[in-house]
């Protein structure tokens, strides 16, 4: 896959899914309310967890944790409101793919057969920290380019040669949802799509580059997760392991 494929493929997954809310049939999500507006609003899909809600010029307006708001990020522990319809981002998407809403109850744990590795330490997260050198790595960059969008299609085609490498993407025959996966677990890779898309303002891909970072730079243990802010990850290294938790870093 050459230069010119790279460009393609990243600017077809810019092209971010967009749902509307209305009262009119032809909407992604119906609300037969009779104070939503017929086109009342839309979400757009940045990344996983993150999205844009949007009022399309509605009477009785489209409310973020109970603020009016014509247009804002948001995530999936917002609580939207459509004039006097409440409803969470999972539930919107959930009623959108005529699916169940997932519960948020935690089930009890399955027991399962023991593992080769069950017996590892289990405060190592040395390999999931060393993945956050790429998120440390890439927010900059990332938070630069984003402000000119043929710069932040190359920047990409290069954030994922050096991710994937030529030989991967040309096994999955260059499709969306083979590369999509794998820049999932590489460091912020995954908003190259979002960054280049044409929906979203600078300013909300800022905050969007914001809020991922935050949410991936953190200690690894799911049962810490210590913002680790501003600090540089080769000082992290240094530290070996978490003040808090005790989690383990480097050996």
């Amino acid at each position: 896959m050459n230069d010119s494929q790279f460009y393609q493929l990243i600017d077809t997954l810019s092209q971010l899914t967009a749902y509307t809310i209305g009262r009119s049939v032809d909407n992604q999500l119906v609300l037969p309310q009779s104070k939503v507006s017929g086109h009342h609003a839309r979400l757009i899909q940045c990344t996983s967890t993150s999205f844009i809600v949007e009022d399309l010029s509605s009477k009785n307006g489209s409310f973020v944790n109970d603020v009016r708001v014509t247009r804002k990020v948001v995530d999936k522990q917002d609580t939207l409101r459509f004039a006097d319809t409440v409803l969470t981002v999972d539930e919107i998407l959930a009623l959108i793919k005529n699916e169940p809403v997932k519960s948020t109850v935690q089930s009890a744990p399955v027991a399962t057969k023991k593992s080769p590795n069950a017996d590892a330490n289990p405060l190592d997260f040395t390999h999931a920290f060393a993945d956050l050198q790429q998120v440390y790595q890439q927010y900059p960059i990332l938070r630069k380019e984003c402000r000119n969008r043929e710069k932040m299609i190359r920047t990409g085609s290069v954030i994922l040669s050096s991710i994937v490498g030529i030989s991967s993407v040309l096994s999955t025959g260059g499709a969306a949802l083979p590369l999509l996966h794998i820049m999932s677990g590489a460091g912020l890779s995954m908003l190259v799509p979002t960054l280049c898309s044409t929906l979203l303002s600078t300013e909300e891909k800022l905050e969007v580059i914001e809020k991922e970072y935050r949410e991936k730079y953190r200690c690894p243990n799911p049962a810490c997760r210590d913002p680790f802010g501003t600090r540089e990850w080769e000082l992290l290294v240094q530290q070996k392991s978490c003040r808090r938790c005790q989690a383990i870093w480097v050996n």
